[in-house]
């Protein structure tokens, strides 16, 4: 067989789908370069030029952020196609191609050593089986030397090899196993799996033609004497039918094919706020070919009194903001965009109270609400209350990786750089899914938490958070330019009272806590939480949230009371991020666990990291960094 048949698309056997999946999971779990596994066959997601297109999804500022990356510029948005279990024999239907792969497979034969004639029975009464690369199978299959003719079921293997870029292929076997027996002319390999708990030192590759063999363990290893261990990458992305590779560098690592750490999607996304420059352009627009020749703003003016057709669609907007957005377009420029959350919380710290009214069909729909003068200690940090009973929420796949995640920063930008895998060469769109919902956000004075900071207590705790991250870096070599916006202390207190309020809110809005989301504020424009739920349908728009929000005070009384007190206490209080060699793999976490903060991840921007409720309330173990204290 061709060495090209990994090309071929998995082949529907009864034509019934195995399963589907929903948009969301497109771009989170399934989208370019993820491994898939099928009943009897695995196969990797194939790249955007396989994708056929939904429809147009309009966000401009997250195409801005996006553009802001090499290799970005000229993205659009689409959302992933939809897909019908009864349109299977539409030749014109729309899927998601997927590859055939890894290239090599186990025979599930377990009489297939002793249906081989040439092999000597085993005193130890295992039962090997082969391992064969595609072009060896009998068609779909595996036919015994010793048996009927019928072919046996096959199953990938499970064990290949990836770098941190990215990059997967298939381990070497042959060369692996034969590293020192390289004279071996009738390679012939064979799995041996000494127990059924899938532990890789009961994992045994032989080769029949020489006796050459080697435990699975050893694969785990990175570095031996010689090098890696499992060898250089080639820079191959079969995700993009690229067989020959892209060229790179990297050792190799063992990868377990239904690994967690298998794929990491990258994710942009922002809360959709309308534009207050959106309008100016869409006045531009209808005119600009009457007015793009003019040379200032008093010619603006001129033309304004001249051409009806100009005035009227220029009308409540100046000259000179009519004549920059006209300069703007003359030199190519892109619109200027703020960052993505220093948009969203200008605009959330600047709604009116209930005096606006809501769009039927529109995007977003928020109002604050008037706080009393006089209010309680739990309350008297607060500045701002938003209800939001209309928001929408538009997230791209922007890429992926292996073995560690890469988050957007604090301001919600990504940094995607050579770190993360293309999901398209060239990239001209980008999967993307609009979800609508609601939700309540608060803001904290920034007077409050820079006196707070200010303490002794909460600098030593800030230093221990320091140290962690420096030591977590130091582990990780594909983190050393990550930067530590996240260990300030008032951004662990906002994600930690974020996932307090989570747990609290979810036993009486309606939701489910892994339907309901944070977004943590923590830069120039302020400092505060949105809490979120959004939904493909109507479900997220339910209303139960924005009654949290008129009830800030007793669900905030609620959240501290499950921080005061953990199930896991005196052990979970005495948690600190650990800042010494060998004293623990907790370097981003402080008092936490999953019987207090931790919540399901989706729901959480960090990955369940830079959690600490010592910062919060007063525990079993410390009070004398908690904010809350006293109340």
């Amino acid at each position: 067989m061709s060495r090209e048949l990994w090309k071929v698309g998995v082949q529907w056997r009864d034509r019934r789908p195995e399963g589907n999946i929903r948009h969301s999971q497109v771009i989170t779990t399934y989208g370019p370069g993820a491994l898939v596994d099928f009943v009897d066959d695995a196969a990797i997601v194939a790249g955007l030029s396989w994708w056929a297109k939904g429809e147009e999804i309009v966000e401009d500022r997250l195409v801005a952020m996006l553009a802001r990356q090499p290799g970005y510029e000229r993205v659009k948005l689409f959302a992933p196609p939809l897909g019908n279990a009864k349109d299977l024999d539409d030749p014109n239907r729309k899927w998601i191609k997927a590859f055939r792969f890894p290239e090599w497979f186990v025979c599930q034969n377990e009489r297939c050593w002793e249906d081989d004639p040439g092999q000597p029975p085993r005193r130890d009464g295992a039962r090997p089986r082969r391992l064969l690369r595609i072009n060896q199978l009998d068609g779909e299959g595996h036919k015994c030397k010793g048996g009927k003719g019928k072919a046996s079921k096959v199953q990938p293997i499970r064990f290949m090899r990836a770098c941190r870029l990215g990059h997967i292929e298939d381990i070497a076997w042959i060369s692996l196993v034969h590293r020192k027996h390289p004279d071996c002319r009738r390679p012939t390999l064979w799995v041996d799996e000494a127990s059924a708990n899938g532990d890789l030192q009961d994992v045994r590759i032989s080769c029949s033609g020489c006796g050459a063999n080697l435990r699975m363990s050893l694969a785990t290893q990175r570095f031996t004497e010689e090098g890696p261990t499992l060898g250089f990458c080639a820079g191959k992305r079969p995700w993009l039918g690229d067989d020959k590779g892209e060229g790179c560098v990297e050792p190799m690592r063992f990868l377990l094919r239904s690994a967690s750490h298998a794929y990491f999607s990258v994710s942009a996304s922002v809360i959709h706020v309308p534009d207050p420059g959106a309008e100016l352009r869409d006045q531009v627009t209808k005119v600009i070919e009457l007015i793009k020749n003019a040379k200032s703003a008093a010619q603006i003016e001129m033309l304004r009194d001249l051409q009806e057709p100009v005035k009227a669609g220029l009308e409540g907007v100046s000259n000179e903001a009519v004549f920059a957005e006209v300069l703007r377009r003359r030199d190519g420029k892109p619109v200027a965009h703020k960052k993505v959350k220093e948009a969203e919380i200008d605009l959330l710290q600047s709604l009116p109270p209930a005096l606006t009214t809501d769009q039927p069909g529109g995007r977003f729909f928020g109002r604050s609400v008037v706080l009393p003068k006089k209010r309680s200690k739990i309350m008297e940090p607060i500045d701002r209350v938003v209800l939001i009973p209309r928001l929408s929420e538009v997230r791209a796949l922007a890429g992926f990786t292996r073995f560690e995640p890469i988050n957007a920063d604090v301001d919600g930008e990504l940094d995607i750089g050579a770190e993360v895998a293309r999901l398209d060469e060239p990239l001209t769109w980008l999967p993307a899914i609009e979800n609508y919902g609601e939700g309540f956000f608060f803001s904290f004075k920034n007077t409050a938490l820079e006196t707070w900071e200010g303490e002794a207590a909460v600098r030593d705790r800030a230093e221990l958070f320091e140290k962690g991250f420096r030591l977590w870096q130091q582990q990780r070599e594909d983190r050393k330019n990550a930067k530590p916006d996240f260990i300030q202390p008032r951004f662990v207190l906002l994600h930690s009272l974020a996932h307090l309020l989570i747990t609290a809110v979810s036993l009486d809005c309606g939701y489910a806590a892994s339907s309901v989301r944070e977004r943590i504020y923590c830069g120039a424009g302020g400092n505060g939480i949105l809490l979120y739920t959004a939904s493909s349908g109507s479900e997220g728009s339910l209303g139960g949230l924005v009654e949290v929000g008129r009830r800030l005070e007793r669900y905030l009384e609620q959240a501290l009371d499950l921080g005061r007190l953990c199930s896991n206490d005196p052990v979970c209080a005495a948690h600190a991020p650990a800042h010494e060699i060998g004293a623990s793999d907790r370097h981003l976490e402080g008092a936490s666990c999953h019987g207090c903060l931790l919540i399901s991840e989706p729901s959480c921007e960090r990955m369940n990291q830079y959690l600490d409720r010592a910062l919060v309330v007063p525990t079993v173990e410390s009070a004398d960094a908690a904010f809350f204290r006293g109340v």
